[in-house]
């Protein structure tokens, strides 16, 4: 990288604080952590940074986005979930202006990650960075299944976007939970090294398992230098001390199908003539909205919000605009999934939540008591049970979480009883659950990726073959499929009679393989060749009339989708905008 101005960093540090803060600089590790990178960028790649949840770790990653942009090229900051994308988006665009943009599916504002600031998903940087992104992942596709012939996409624009850019990953433990997960992201490690990039990780939550392989990992590179910056009570002994000083309960209890809601409603009816803001979380979807049907004409005082993953766009929009609005508000309660445990920047004095493995478990209690000031509050651990009592099993899952790992954080809870939720040496027992055998590498897998980055003639097409291999996506395990409910098709109806593809895209939601096989569609709407305009339009057809297309198994389908230029199935269920979308056969 070029030589820099010494006082660089320091400046962009301070104008991040000017913007956000009122040039109040309130929190000592951030300013030690950008001291730290500052120092060592010239000869590190990867930067580790382990804080506190609510500790405002989002201002490392705008500091180096615009020391980035000043004083090198561009960069590139990836979040987990898209709901924390569109959280810190309208701060960074106080910062970056029209220089900022965002991409994830449909949202293409920032095409191949070019604007000098991107904001991003995990899923769309791991496209790019494979050399098939969104952009030009259907070409792609049809060349390699024989279907249509021509250019394999831009994929060496696609390379260059990313290595000409430093990557930051917030909440990078959101994507260590699995064997695909962390093959994706030593992958990314490897390429930053290669490329000579600086990588930034950050994240509460790092558990000492996890530290220890990410260590092992990059140890076995002697060209690889990294650091890792991890807070501790010396940094800011306010901060621990006000953290400290908080008072609340803990409680653990075991509910079943049939009481879990009348608990759960009574527990809100009791405390909340002492706390006011509340915040519900639950595993599933179904749950969170059963739950919600339920109070929602209860507790009148209260304003309420619900929040999952199932919103079209427009709709996430609006419900993130509640969401700042009930910051300031009284009275609140917000039942919502697990979309509530990264980065929303909320906070309760009364949280009540399903048992959840121990990272993620933490991850929701920086929900709680968040903000400087608020010192008294209840917590509420429950957890399913089974007619013998047992924690509730299916297939070897507890709800959409690993049922082994769920148990080992149940035992841990109730050895530990009540703790500190909010720092690292009060938690830390509890990330104690997790072993070696928690973050599996498959060595193959990660050469698999790596051979990718250095096949400069047909990288696209080793892409797309691992790309299906991996079930359409790189990280996530699952495929993410875009469905439109029934009742939505009217509203893309043009006075012609036709679709509009725009306003169709904007009210397409994904839900998983799973539940689209269990609903299953009789329509799909793909894209069809108007020869006369030379435009894609929309088309409904009936399901069985693809001849190959199953819901057998997700591969298969996934190739069905790309080949017949699927953009959504039509599920049978109802949407609206307080509740989302609901599935008959979910």
């Amino acid at each position: 990288m070029d030589s820099y101005d010494s006082s660089s960093f320091k400046n962009c540090f301070h104008e991040v604080i000017k913007a956000w803060f009122e040039g109040k600089d309130r929190r000592p590790f951030i300013n030690y952590a950008i001291n730290k990178i500052e120092k060592n960028w010239d000869n590190d790649n990867v930067f580790i940074i382990e804080a506190p949840t609510g500790y405002g770790k989002s201002t490392i990653s705008a500091t180096i986005a615009m020391y980035s942009f000043r004083e090198e090229l561009k960069s590139i900051v990836t979040f987990p979930l898209r709901t924390l994308l569109e959280d810190q988006f309208s701060k960074f665009k106080e910062l970056f202006g029209d220089e900022l943009g965002k991409r994830y599916m449909h949202n293409p504002e920032s095409r191949y990650l070019i604007k000098p600031v991107t904001l991003t998903t995990v899923d769309t940087l791991a496209l790019t960075l494979f050399g098939i992104p969104p952009e030009d992942l259907d070409k792609v596709v049809k060349y390699w299944s024989g279907t249509s012939s021509g250019s394999l996409g831009h994929y060496l624009f696609s390379w260059a976007s990313i290595a000409l850019s430093n990557i930051i990953f917030d909440e990078v433990h959101l994507i260590a939970d699995s064997t695909k997960s962390l093959n994706f992201l030593f992958a990314l490690m490897w390429a930053a090294m290669d490329n000579d990039q600086k990588l930034v990780l950050m994240s509460a939550t790092i558990p000492k398992t996890l530290e220890e392989k990410l260590q092992e990992f990059l140890e076995d590179w002697e060209w690889c230098n990294y650091e890792f910056i991890k807070f501790s009570s010396e940094h800011d002994r306010e901060f621990v001390a006000s953290r400290r000083n908080k008072r609340y309960t803990i409680s653990l209890e075991a509910l079943n199908e049939e009481n879990k809601f009348r608990i759960i409603e009574k527990w809100i009816d009791e405390e909340s003539k002492k706390y006011s803001k509340i915040i519900v979380v639950f595993n599933t979807i179904r749950d969170a909205v059963q739950f919600y049907e339920l109070i929602k004409n209860k507790f009148m005082e209260f304003d309420k919000l619900l929040l999952h993953s199932r919103f079209n766009e427009a709709d996430r929009d609006r419900k993130a605009e509640k969401l700042r609005r009930l910051k300031q508000a009284e009275k609140f309660i917000i039942v919502a999934t697990q979309v509530i445990e990264a980065g929303v920047d909320i906070s309760s004095n009364l949280f009540i939540t399903e048992l959840a493995p121990a990272n993620s478990l933490i991850q929701r209690l920086g929900r709680f008591l968040r903000y400087d000031g608020e010192n008294e509050g209840a917590v509420y651990i429950w957890y399913e049970t089974d007619n013998s009592g047992d924690l509730l099993s299916y297939n070897g899952r507890y709800k959409v979480y690993d049922r082994d790992l769920t148990r080992r954080t149940l035992d841990k809870l109730m050895e530990m009883g009540e703790f500190n939720v909010h720092l690292v040496e009060g938690y830390k027992a509890l990330l104690d659950v997790y072993t070696a055998d928690d973050f599996q590498i498959e060595e193959k897998g990660l050469d698999d990726l790596k051979r990718i980055l250095m096949n400069f003639e047909y990288a696209p097409l080793k892409a797309v073959e691992t790309f299906f291999k991996l079930e359409g996506s790189f990280v996530r395990d699952g495929l993410m499929i875009p469905a439109i409910s029934l009742d939505l098709l009217d509203e893309c109806r043009k006075e012609n009679g036709e679709f509009s593809l725009s306003d169709l895209l904007k009210l397409t939601l994904p839900v998983s393989f799973e539940v689209v096989k269990r609903a299953n569609p009789e329509k799909v709407v793909l894209l069809r060749k108007d020869y006369e305009s030379g435009d894609e339009v929309p088309e409904i057809v009936d399901f069985e009339s693809l001849s190959t297309c199953t819901l057998k198994y997700p591969r298969s389908f996934l190739r069905c989708m790309i080949k017949n230029s699927i953009v959504a199935v039509v599920v049978d269920g109802d949407y609206d905008s307080e509740r989302g979308l609901s599935i008959k056969r979910d």
